[in-house]
Parts: C-alpha cells; sequence; structure tokens
C-alpha cells in the first residue's frame, strides 16, 4: 500500500477505567470487514492504523464510528482520522516547542501531549485557554494549513492536570484527543511499516 492509503484513526473515551470496553481484536475485526486492509492497533486506547477503505479522511471517521456504533453499541465515540504526515509535521512542532531538555527523555516523552484538534478552531475561540489557570503546565497551539494541534508539557503529568480534554474542547469549539510523544512515535512508525 502507499503512504497515501495509510491512516492513522485516534479514538477517545474507550477502555477508560473499565468503561465503554472496544477489544482491539474484535475492532480490528470489525475494520477489516468493513474494507480496510491490513488493520494495526495500538494498546487499548484506541490507537488504530489501517490501509486502504474509503477514500477521504471524513469517510474513514465515518466507517470507524459506524463500525463502533454496530458492534459495541457505542454511537458517541470521538473519532479522528489522519495521514502520518500530520504526525511528522506534529513530532517535529512539538520537539520544536517542548524540547527535551536532556534529564529524562522517556519522562520528558511521557508528560509532552501532542491534542489532535479534529479541524481548525474558530478564530474567536483560540484564546480561550488561559496560559494561566493551568499552574505549571504549558501549551502552544499550532495551525498548519486546515489542521491544529495544541502541544502540551505537562509538568506533573496529565493524570492530575486541570488541562483536560473536556477543557480544551469547550474552550476550543472542537473535538480532541491526546497522546503522548511516546504514543505518537510509535503510530508514525507503525504508518511506515505496510
Amino acid at each position: 500500500m502507499s503512504d497515501q492509503a495509510t491512516r492513522i484513526v485516534l479514538l477517545r473515551g474507550i477502555n477508560v477505567g473499565g468503561h465503554r470496553k472496544v477489544p482491539m481484536a474484535d475492532l480490528r475485526d470489525g475494520l477489516s470487514d468493513a474494507g480496510f486492509d491490513s488493520v494495526r492497533t495500538y494498546i487499548q486506547s484506541g490507537n488504530v492504523v489501517v490501509d486502504g477503505g474509503p477514500g477521504g479522511l471524513i469517510e474513514v471517521e465515518d466507517t470507524v464510528r459506524e463500525v463502533i456504533a454496530s458492534r459495541f453499541g457505542f454511537d458517541d465515540v470521538s473519532v479522528i482520522a489522519m495521514k502520518a504526515d500530520r504526525i511528522e509535521t506534529a513530532v517535529a512542532a512539538s520537539e520544536r516547542e517542548f524540547p527535551d531538555q536532556g534529564t529524562d527523555p522517556k519522562d520528558h516523552a511521557r508528560r509532552t501531549h501532542v491534542v489532535f484538534l479534529h479541524r481548525v478552531p474558530a478564530s474567536d475561540r483560540r484564546d480561550q485557554l488561559d496560559p494561566g489557570a493551568f499552574g505549571d503546565d504549558r501549551f502552544v497551539l499550532d495551525i498548519h494549513g486546515d489542521v491544529a494541534e495544541l502541544h502540551v508539557s505537562y509538568a506533573h503529568g496529565a493524570g492530575t492536570s486541570k488541562l483536560t480534554l473536556d477543557r480544551i474542547e469547550r474552550a476550543l469549539g472542537v473535538r480532541a484527543t491526546g497522546r503522548n510523544l511516546n504514543t505518537v512515535a510509535r503510530l508514525l512508525a507503525m504508518s511506515s511499516v505496510t
């Protein structure tokens, strides 16, 4: 398959705290049945790499949502599909905004997240997140072309931060899902294996 036919699909809100269980093997089977080739998943939190299937990203998202609704009964799972070049751009931007200072690379990659936004926030929503409201956590909104990501450096980890995905979505008015740099790098590597 060509790189253009490979897409990364990020799901939000499944397999969290024992709720909304979506077994990855069953999801792979469902996506294969829906016409995707070479379906790969990474850990249980909704990271999927697919080849083939529908041509456009919106059609990919719709198909994945339909599979999840029909197989697992969840009709409100947030799905964001993208090509590998978006991941490459996001990784480079995140490393530029929050470079590893050399103290503990593994810790840096766990605490630095890319929050992928489903679309570019409206101009009047882009400054709705107050940088002073989140303690030592820092973030940068990066808009390039028709996509955007929020790059976040969580000082004490995402689990204890007030800068949650729900808060980001409410402030920016767009759907979002985040992954730490370890996961983003793994997805990028998986997308190049065809």
